[in-house]
């Protein structure tokens, strides 16, 4: 912490190991989260950035916004190697659709309480998950 305070980075720190972030992604690992950046995992295929091959997690959980390549088709790769993949879209629909039920309360002048918010937010996420399991 103290380093990470005087410097505003981890970068240098004695106490552990320089990670390049591009093999960071291929680490050995269960399930792998990319978080905040898009297209960090692509299969450009003359490109060194190309790690969709390298991964070794049995599954993704897309926690950003396309964290994979859309152009390349990853989803499908991924499942050609029998990687699972979730996709952003219900991974992050969760945060979304309670944005939209704070905007559904704004417009009414009416407040939900967080018990209630929960439970619309189960049914809603329930559902959806039903249908893709389905497909």
């Amino acid at each position: 912490m103290k380093h990470s305070a005087e410097n505003c980075e981890i970068k240098g720190f004695d106490g552990g190991d320089t990670v390049d972030l591009i093999l960071l992604l291929t680490e050995e690992c269960d399930v792998l989260i990319p978080e905040a950046l898009g297209g960090v995992i692509n299969n450009f295929s003359s490109s060194p950035r190309d790690n969709v091959d390298a991964i070794k997690a049995k599954y993704i959980i897309e926690a950003a916004n396309h964290p994979t390549d859309p152009e390349r088709n990853v989803h499908v790769h991924g499942a050609e190697k029998g990687v699972l993949v979730l996709a952003d879209i219900m991974a992050n629909s969760g945060g979304v659709m309670v944005s939209y039920f704070e905007w559904v309360q704004n417009i009414q002048v009416f407040m939900w309480d967080e018990e209630k918010v929960n439970r619309e937010l189960k049914m809603y996420m329930t559902r959806a998950s039903d249908i893709v399991l389905i497909i």
